[in-house]
């Protein structure tokens, strides 16, 4: 370790490095400011510079120029090095500047020097306690009590170190001490409990409780920690005498239900533990985030059990029933419902939570999902739409309230609105490549080609084998007849990532059709009836078009009166007619 004498030795580095306009980071220091000792030891000269040095080093400190301020300091050390005023001050600089070795040599030296002053001794203990010498920091604030007995808060400071150090008897001592200073009081009498219970001494530990019992009989809470503190060590008749004659005293205390709750599980009297749950959800008393906490402790648990299930649900509805009001009651319990797929009862207490509080991403989140799994548009157009102007800067609701209006034909609107809310996207390319899909499929709406093939071709870009654009896109290209190619190479690579979808194939065989490969064009209809579009009335007219291109009427009439018998939507305007003349029209 670096000495102070040594240290004194790199003083001409930090002049140099004091001279700097660099702003420094280190937060002013809070510690008093020590004053300055006596200078019989020093010629005139030598106590005016020292005067200079330290005034300046103060100066500095207060501005937070904390180097320069250390630099005046330590010169200050040089001028005179048996002033102790600078050592403390450097102390508290290395302290905030966390170089806690530094801090505890400086520490050091501002006790040497004036042993007999308070703060330098605490500067000095706590450096000892940063650097892990608990021993050494006991010993300092013991020699702090003996000199300063009234002082409250160094016996907390002392217990604490003790404790830490788990010397666990010698803080009892220090407590009692304490305790004989102001009284008895809650956070002493607990304190020592606790250490007690480290002790395995639960016969003294209870005596704390039962002090402060004697003391405050109306408390009704002290006769729970003493219930609970024998729960704890496996004395459970003790306790539950003790919850009973608490809800003698008020039988509508929910901790005492609390308490009785947990008596029973242990008991694995599971019932009358539950009854005894309920009846503290039924207490305005019980405050709502320890409700909430309970049920979300049911949420893992009841997943795979039918009975915490049924409890669980339960509770939801005490839960609403005793706080009406409250957003949080209802948010859980469509949580609840969600996981167990109840979406449209989700999706009400959703709904109830946002009249109580609207201002929660995470719920108006949850609820566009659900009403988009759903598929209610109506309330999705509403509620997106509602979203966008609580959370104008978050691209989901962009999306939601985009892709509902793509849905109803609403393209403009769509388009307006995924333009917008794809550049509130940051890092998230998944999200990004559902903006430019719908984008995409808006423009095609409005015949706008260019437009819609570049939005694809970014989907492209991001996700080279994404089915939807890959599918949706080459069919597109194909009604246009155009950039056949480019159609026939993005089809045959979605029947590539997912081959045997009929759907896919009848893409690629109606783009070979347009590209006059009449016979592939077959095949590949043959295919997707093989793969389940038999009952697809676009795939049976499609595959009788490709027999009539290969001059096989008749073969061509069996399809479309099929295709005409399916009536499953999607045929051409020209079915009829090439039924009734026996003959293609496109």
């Amino acid at each position: 370790m670096k000495t102070y004498y040594t240290y004194i030795l790199s003083l001409l580095v930090l002049l140099t490095l004091s001279c700097s306009s660099g702003k420094d980071t280190t937060k002013t220091s809070s510690k008093k400011t020590a004053k300055v000792g006596s200078f019989t030891d020093l010629p005139e000269k030598e106590q005016i510079r020292f005067k200079f040095l330290y005034h300046n080093a103060l100066k500095e400190r207060i501005l937070g120029n904390h180097q320069k301020a250390a630099a005046y300091f330590e010169q200050s050390i040089i001028t005179a090095p048996m002033q102790s005023a600078p050592y403390y001050e450097l102390g508290n600089y290395y302290e905030e500047a966390k170089q806690f070795a530094l801090s505890l040599e400086f520490s050091n030296k501002a006790v040497e020097l004036e042993p007999n002053n308070y703060w330098y001794r605490i500067q000095f203990a706590q450096a000892l306690q940063r650097s892990g010498n608990n021993e050494d920091a006991i010993a300092q604030y013991e020699v702090l009590i003996k000199e300063n007995p009234g002082k409250v808060d160094l016996y907390f400071d002392l217990g604490g170190i003790q404790l830490y150090a788990r010397k666990f008897k010698d803080a009892i001592v220090t407590f009692n001490q304490l305790e004989k200073l102001i009284g008895l009081t809650e956070e002493v009498s607990i304190q020592k409990e606790k250490i007690y219970v480290q002790l395995g001494d639960v016969e003294n530990a209870a005596k704390e409780i039962e002090k402060l019992i004697e003391a405050h009989p109306d408390e009704i809470r002290y006769h729970g920690l003493l219930a609970d503190l024998y729960v704890a060590n496996d004395q459970p008749e003790k306790a539950f005498e003790i919850y009973k004659m608490m809800l003698d005293k008020d039988p509508n205390n929910p901790y005492a239900h609390l308490s009785m709750h947990d008596y029973y599980k242990k008991q694995d009297e599971n019932d009358k533990a539950f009854e005894s749950l309920k009846k503290a959800f039924s207490s305005n008393d019980l405050d709502i985030d320890t409700k909430m906490k309970i049920l979300l402790s049911y949420y893992s648990a009841s997943e795979a059990d039918n009975s915490l299930k049924s409890e669980a649900f339960t509770l939801n509805k005490i839960l609403i029933k005793t706080h009406p009001n409250d957003a949080k009651s209802y948010t859980i319990y469509a949580d609840f419902l969600y996981r167990d797929g109840k979406l449209a009862g989700a999706q009400e207490n959703y709904l109830k939570a946002i009249e109580y509080d609207n201002s929660k991403f995470a719920i108006w989140s949850q609820l566009m999902f659900i009403e988009s799994e759903l598929q209610d548009n109506v309330a999705l157009l509403r509620d997106s739409k509602m979203a966008l102007e609580l959370f104008p800067n978050q691209p989901i609701f962009y999306f939601f309230y985009g892709s509902v209006n793509l849905q109803n034909k609403a393209y403009e609107e769509a388009i307006k609105h995924l333009n917008i809310g794809k550049d509130y996207i940051v890092e998230n390319p998944p999200l990004l490549i559902q903006f430019y899909a719908n984008l995409g499929d808006a423009y095609n709406g409005i015949k706008n080609f260019e437009a819609s093939d570049k939005a694809y071709e970014e989907v492209l870009k991001l996700d080279p084998k994404n089915i939807y654009v890959l599918n949706n896109y080459s069919y597109y290209l194909s009604l246009r007849a155009d950039k056949l190619d480019r159609a026939e190479e993005l089809s045959a690579l979605c029947n590539e990532v997912e081959p045997d979808q009929y759907n896919y194939q009848d893409t690629y065989a109606w783009i070979l059709y347009k590209q006059g490969k009449y016979i592939q064009a077959k095949e590949w209809l043959e295919k997707a009836l093989t793969n389940g579009g038999e009952k697809n009335a676009v795939i049976l007219e499609h595959l009788g078009d490709a027999h009539a291109q290969l001059n096989s009427i008749a073969k061509a009439m069996e399809f479309w009166i099929k295709a005409k018998a399916i009536n499953s939507g999607g045929v051409s305007e020209f079915l009829d007619k090439k039924i009734a003349d026996k003959k293609l029209y496109e």
